[in-house]
């Protein structure tokens, strides 16, 4: 008897590989917009303490510079909820790439099966047919 089919299971195990890829890309993606957002949180923060800076050996009015001090906060605020969201992506995008890893081994080791499964098969084929061939020469060589 044949033995079963591998295609099918093979099929699955891909499909659930491009899957696996896809959420892999998807968390690069979400990882990458959160270190924008935090680079450009950065960027703005430098840039408010550069001037509050220049502004204070200059001559800063009192409310000016409780205005600029209150939007520094803020954005240090902003700053770390960034990096705590950032961490996150990140360990979101370890998580799909090990996940990936382990689909791929998966499709791997049933791509080797059904290998060793054909290569089994073909072998009883084989056999069969020698032992089909020899038989018909016993028969043939008894008739003479």
């Amino acid at each position: 008897m044949k033995p079963f089919s591998l295609l099918t299971v093979l099929k699955h195990r891909k499909i659930l590989e491009d899957q696996a890829i896809h959420r892999l890309v998807q968390a690069q993606e979400a990882e990458h917009n959160a270190q924008q957002q935090l680079d450009k949180n950065e960027e703005i923060l430098l840039h408010l303490i550069e001037t509050l800076a220049r502004e204070q050996i200059n001559g800063i009015e009192v409310i000016k510079q409780a205005q600029f001090e209150q939007r520094i906060l803020l954005l240090e605020k902003q700053r770390l909820t960034l990096q705590t969201i950032l961490r996150g992506k990140k360990e979101e995008t370890n998580r799909a790439q090990k996940h990936l890893i382990s689909r791929s081994k998966d499709r791997k080791i049933m791509e080797t099966l059904q290998t060793k499964q054909n290569e089994a098969w073909q072998l009883y084929l084989h056999q069969k047919e020698t032992a089909t061939l020899d038989e018909i020469a016993v028969i043939f060589h008894n008739r003479k």
